[in-house]
Formats: C-alpha cells, structure tokens, sequence
C-alpha cells in the first residue's frame, strides 16, 4: 500500500487535483508489462488537494471513496506529422483560450501560471490539429535533466482539451486518460504540443494529444472529456 497527495500548486479547475498530473501519479504505481504500452486512468470523482490517499489494487482512495482507478493499457495512436516550430508558434498566438480560458487558474494551462506548464495551442493553418511550443523550465518538477513522468502527463491532458472547446466553453473535465510516455522530456529544449479531436457523443467529447521533442515523440494520449457546462 502507498500514499499519494496532489498539492495545492497542482490544481486543475479550482479546488480540485489537475487531472493530468493526478493521473501521471497514480499510474506511477502501476507495474509495467510486456503486453501493455500505456496506463489508463479513470476518474472517477474530483481528486483533493492537500489531502493524503491510499493507492491499493490500482485505486485512489479517499477514505472509502474511489478517486481513480487505473490499469495497463494498449494504446494505438499515429501522431500526425509535426508542423514546424515556426507554424507551431504562430498557432499558439491566436489561441482564444488566452482570454476565454474555463480554468485560468489551471496548472496545466493557465495563462497567468509562472510556475505552471502554460501549456496553450492554437489551430494550425489548414489542417485540423492544434498545436504550440513548450519549452519546460526548472520551476518544474524535475530529476536535474528532465520533467518528472507526472508532469509530462500533464502536459499531454491540458492540450487535448483546447480542440473540444476551442472558445474556451463549454466546459470540460477530463474523464479517462490513456497515456504512454516514450522519451523523457528535457529541460530548456523547445517541444511541440500537438491536440486533436477525434470525436463527440453527447456530452463525452474524444481528442487526442501528443509531445514531440528533438528526437520524436516523447508521449502521446488519448482522453475522454465530459462536459460540466
């Protein structure tokens, strides 16, 4: 049995665990296997901040309450191909969410976060994805060379929102994550954060993420966003 704690920096919507980060925490405790490429992660119920939860059998526990629950997973994602950091940039320049962002607060994408990942894309000229340039500093959690494996899952989750609610409305909480962390992601070295959606069935909305540094993809994931708006 282990413990898990989000602190309070790592926030998503206010009050509430970021759910990339929360995710890339749990799934830290789930034992590799040949089978499986990937970790999804369900959440289940807003996860709390500051509070310490036990991990057991793949779940996150808040007491008696289920917070998330993961298990290995076999992801089958083609990333598209990367634009230029330049098409990048200039997607990222006219994202809407700078000024119509749900959470700005967010740890993942916030605007106004220093000490976050300020992870925001924007719709790349003819062609359907979104896109931006993230370059991670040492205000990150980091191993002296790269960003931890948390981090890296929350800059895969924040990404794959923006194309679903690409006004910034309505709003979306992310319900499932399948992730797969390939590379380690490097300090100081500019990455392309790429999104799509892959889809919609009432208030489930489907999109896709992926992170691609100097030597391909580092990670990549899928997610399934539940709108609260």
């Amino acid at each position: 049995m282990s413990t898990v704690k989000v602190a309070s920096r790592f926030n998503g919507p206010p009050g509430m665990g970021n759910g990339g980060y929360s995710a890339g925490l749990l799934a830290a405790h789930v034992a590799p296997s040949p089978e499986f490429n990937a970790v999804s992660v369900r959440l289940r119920k807003p996860v709390p901040l500051d509070r310490e939860m036990v991990v057991r059998d793949g779940q996150l526990l808040d007491g008696d309450a289920v917070i998330a629950s993961a298990e290995p997973a076999v992801l089958d994602l083609d990333v598209p191909a990367a634009p230029t950091h330049d098409e990048a940039r200039k997607a990222a320049a006219k994202v809407p969410w700078r000024e119509k962002h749900p959470f700005p607060t967010c740890f993942g994408c916030g605007p106004g976060r220093e000490d976050g990942i300020a992870a925001l894309l924007g719709p790349l000229d003819g062609r359907p994805e979104w896109a931006g340039v993230w370059r991670p500093t040492d205000v990150l959690p980091h191993d002296g060379a790269h960003v931890l494996p948390e981090i890296v899952w929350a800059a895969l989750d924040c990404p794959s929102a923006q194309p679903v609610a690409p006004d910034g409305g309505p709003a979306f909480v992310l319900g499932t994550f399948v992730a797969q962390v390939e590379q380690p992601v490097e300090l100081g070295v500019d990455h392309l954060l790429i999104a799509w959606e892959l889809g919609r069935d009432g208030r489930k909305a489907y999109s896709a993420s992926a992170i691609i540094g100097p030597h391909g993809v580092c990670g990549r994931a899928r997610a399934v966003w539940v709108s609260i708006g």
